[in-house]
């Protein structure tokens, strides 16, 4: 069975996801997974793009947009968006505002939950989703 985990932080600068969602992908990828993170739409996983080329400056985090140039079958961490993950199965961060039909493909889902008020309500109705669905349910909370 997929296990779900809700990272929740109480921080709720503009950014606060992107970091987040970089952090556990790195964590993830040192573990030997690989990574799949979800977003809404393509707009969005490009401005993910950018910050993980960017942050932080002293570090690189190996990752593809879905669909790009075909390295995504051998690179940690793939950024995409719409109803097809690819091969992809292992973890699965969602960033998109509900949960993707795709999601029981995955061993892992990692649910990101910052201080703002309208990402924490939409995180109430994941986690609602997920344990009405009897997937068992955990929270992570984490500093700043």
């Amino acid at each position: 069975m997929t296990e779900i985990l809700f990272y929740i932080t109480e921080g709720a600068v503009a950014q606060q996801h992107y970091q987040l969602a970089r952090r556990i992908a790195d964590k993830a990828v040192q573990n030997g997974h690989r990574v799949y993170i979800h977003h809404d739409d393509a707009d969005t996983a490009w401005t993910v793009d950018e910050h993980l080329w960017r942050d932080p400056v002293t570090g690189f985090l190996p990752h593809a947009l879905a669909g790009g140039d075909g390295e995504t079958a051998t690179t940690p961490v793939v950024l995409g968006w719409g109803d097809n993950p690819g091969e992809h199965h292992d973890v699965l961060i969602n960033l998109a505002r509900r949960v993707p039909d795709f999601f029981t493909r995955f061993e892992r889902v990692a649910e990101l939950v910052t201080g703002d008020e309208n990402t924490r309500r939409e995180a109430r109705q994941r986690w609602k989703f997920y344990r009405d669905r009897g997937f068992p349910v955990r929270d992570h909370r984490l500093g700043g």
